[in-house]
């Protein structure tokens, strides 16, 4: 028979043990529910989580310093759209090619401390005059589009917001849950 003591401490340990799987589940059915917005099928999931490990170490802003990105831009919002957060760009990656798990640009977003925090990526191709949209994640990128930035290329691009639940879809250009300092 449970004492008193032993049977609070049991009460306790199950309420929280349930409270944490719910929140657990809760989660769990956000990403997956921020996933599966705009139709990302088994291939495309597979994907972002590929992108998501091959840029889990650039929640260091250090590690992705250290790994040739530079900012190229301050924080980019606009106001009743949504930010972008501020662009990282590996210039070494600005080619013709694509791949999920070597994005031309990083995202971040200063915290409310000032801390850099990864909140999703970019991948950019630049416009030649005849390429056609690149294709990552079952979708095309968009554009082409104007550079970024003064003397940035015309270019395709696709952002993933692989670090950030974004109300307008894992693959909008702005994250409206977001904003600039």
């Amino acid at each position: 028979m449970l004492n008193i003591k032993n049977k609070k401490f049991f009460i306790c340990s199950f309420v929280l043990s349930t409270f944490l799987v719910i929140g657990f589940l809760a989660l769990n059915s956000t990403v997956a529910q921020a996933e599966n917005q705009n139709d990302c099928d088994r291939l495309c999931r597979r994907d972002l989580a590929a992108a998501r490990a091959a840029t889990a170490k650039y929640h260091d802003v250090n590690q992705a310093v250290a790994d040739g990105f530079v900012p190229v831009s301050p924080c980019v919002e606009i106001p009743n759209v949504g930010a972008m957060g501020i662009h990282y760009i590996n210039f070494s990656r600005a080619d013709l090619n694509v791949d999920v798990s070597e994005p031309e640009y990083l995202l971040y977003m200063p915290d409310e401390n000032g801390k850099l925090r990864l909140v999703g990526v970019e991948y950019f191709v630049p416009f030649t005059g005849s390429n056609p949209a690149p294709n990552l994640f079952g979708r095309d990128f968009q554009g082409p589009m104007p550079g970024h930035a003064p003397g940035e290329p015309a270019h395709y691009d696709l952002h993933v917001w692989i670090c950030r639940i974004n109300p307008d879809g894992m693959f909008a250009q702005f994250n409206p849950a977001l904003s600039c300092p």
